[in-house]
């Protein structure tokens, strides 16, 4: 048996379904393994930085780990973007890397790169120096992506020693399971349930934490118990459903990116804060602004770099968020009693006319009929359209994350796939595609702008050649949006860096998707309906429709129902 052998078997034994990447230096060893294998499908993407986000997207739809692999020098240098996305997000990705012979290492050979630019970048990276170390180092992979706050593994293998032959049952694995959480400490459990259940105003913020511990019906208990408004950071949308009566949408304590006017309105009452999964990373978790005095904050999180990080808890809990809120629900009800708690009418109706006013302002925007239109129309005519519950959402970078986040409606946990602690042009394409991998029975649709569609447009060719139907919607305003409407300005940036040109439908068409472009709002409704209908019979699609650039203005401080 050689150790790439040993390799590919621990992957099965995880359960490893899928590895998404290009061929490279150091990669020859595993093909063996991997072309025997009857149960992990190993394809190619058209960049190493795609493959990586479709693992991505793989694992935010599906809770799962997402494997990619690269091969050595360019290849691995590729993959640092979509790297740095996961681990921003505390996505679960483990990424392959292919290396030069250990007796080569530091010679500085041809494509020779070390891993440890991505030491700044993972939750754990290792080396396999010798082939006796493999088990114990896939072990010590799987441990990391499902323990913990989760995070990206590299695992950087030298050829020589994938190579290296060992009689067979030498490198026994046994899969580590589901990982290891955090229970919180039973008085800090006490403290946190005194400080709500006495609260006269408790709001309930849920990031990231929450969706990947799967504790979204251990949040919507307590939030109902108490009858606490509920709002969530950018990732963490749709892990509490934003059609509930006490959903406020985004907009956490004080304030962060895209806040509501429900948020708005609640956060300026709120006297206790209970904020689980939430990194208060800037601006999607937070925007920085201290919180006022009298105001008391509960914060869970997995991950202790995040506590006491942005703002200092009065209850600071290092715990698992499933874990943490059952325990929290369980002290509460004991404090509430049998039978009592349940929704407030007058905190449901508080929210309910702050969302009526705020979307009301926005009706103008959604309905405009000059041309070209802009990227607001455009999501809401794709969301007459859908059936949210068998929807998965992605938005990208800049304009297109304004235009879907704020305004659309995620009714279940994992059913827009939100991104942002590094917001690379592109992402959502390699998302989607790792998205419809994972759940092929959704209809997963895609939107960004044609500046992002320039950088990555070509992956469009792995959904065609997979056979992943995806909908992909470029919102085309030739350019950059920011730029666009800056570069009038002396202090903006010139019009040759921010006008661009392209029509993406032509491309799409040449790479084999279903392709139309729009120029005619009226006509935006009819080609979503023919492209999902082409997904629907299993082709890709693209609909390109020309907008006019438009800001994402927010809602003034001081704005009220």
């Amino acid at each position: 048996m050689r150790g790439a052998d040993a390799i590919v078997r621990a992957l099965e034994q995880e359960g490893v379904e899928y590895i998404a990447g290009f061929q490279g230096g150091g990669l020859n060893p595993l093909w063996t393994g991997l072309r025997n294998s009857e149960t992990i499908k190993v394809f190619a993407a058209r960049n190493e930085r795609l493959g990586v986000e479709i693992a991505d997207g793989y694992a935010r739809a599906t809770g799962k780990v997402g494997v990619a692999m690269t091969g050595t020098g360019p290849g691995a240098t590729n993959t640092l973007t979509g790297i740095a996305g996961a681990f921003a997000d505390n996505i679960p990705v483990l990424l392959l890397m292919g290396q030069v012979p250990l007796s080569q290492l530091g010679k500085e050979v041809q494509q020779e790169v070390s891993a440890s630019i991505f030491d700044t970048l993972v939750k754990w990276r290792g080396t396999m120096a010798k082939v006796e170390d493999i088990p114990s180092i896939m072990r010590r992979a799987f441990t990391a992506l499902r323990s913990g706050s989760p995070g990206p593994v590299v695992l950087e293998m030298p050829q020589d020693v994938l190579m290296t032959e060992v009689p067979d049952g030498s490198l026994l694995y046994e899969p580590v399971g589901p990982g290891r959480k955090a229970a919180p400490a039973a008085d800090e459990v006490a403290k946190a349930a005194d400080l709500l259940v006495n609260a006269k105003h408790p709001v309930l913020n849920l990031g990231g934490g929450v969706l990947s511990a799967e504790a979204w019906d251990e949040a919507k208990e307590l939030a109902e118990l108490l009858s606490m408004p509920v709002a969530t950071t950018l990732v963490a949308k749709g892990v509490f459903p934003e059609d509930h009566p006490l959903s406020m949408g985004m907009g956490c304590y004080p304030r962060s990116r895209y806040a509501s006017g429900a948020s708005l309105h609640m956060n300026r009452k709120a006297d206790v804060v209970l904020a689980v999964g939430n990194s208060y990373r800037l601006p999607n978790g937070t925007d920085g602004r201290p919180i006022p005095e009298g105001v008391s904050l509960i914060h869970v999180n997995a991950d202790e770099h995040d506590l006491n990080k942005q703002y200092q808890a009065d209850v600071p809990i290092l715990a698992d968020a499933k874990l943490a809120l059952s325990a929290i629900l369980e002290a509460v009800k004991e404090r509430v009693g049998p039978g009592k708690g349940g929704l407030k009418e007058e905190v449901v109706a508080e929210i309910k006319q702050a969302k009526d006013k705020d979307l009301g302002a926005w009706e103008p925007v959604f309905n405009d009929t000059s041309t070209p239109t802009n990227g607001y129309r455009v999501v809401q005519e794709l969301a007459k359209i859908i059936d949210p519950d068998k929807t998965i959402a992605l938005h990208d970078a800049g304009g297109s994350r304004g235009y879907m986040s704020p305004f659309w409606n995620a009714t279940k946990p994992r059913s827009y796939l939100g991104m942002g602690g590094m917001a690379a042009m592109g992402w959502s394409l390699g998302g989607a595609i790792g998205a419809k991998l994972g759940r092929p029975d959704d209809l997963v649709v895609h939107l960004l702008g044609d500046a992002s569609f320039g950088m990555v447009g070509m992956e469009l060719e792995t959904a065609v050649r997979m056979g992943l139907p995806t909908l992909t919607i470029v919102v085309n305003n030739e350019g950059t949006g920011g730029g666009l409407m800056g570069m009038e300005s002396p202090t903006g940036p010139p019009p040759d860096m921010a006008k661009l040109t392209g029509n993406w439908s032509k491309v799409a068409e040449g790479l084999g998707a279903y392709s139309e472009r729009v120029e005619d709002p009226e006509d935006v409704g009819p080609a979503l309906k023919r492209a999902i209908a082409a997904t629907e019979s299993g082709q890709a699609a693209l609909v390109e429709v020309m907008i006019k650039p438009m800001a994402t203005p927010g809602l003034p401080d001081d704005w009220t129902i």
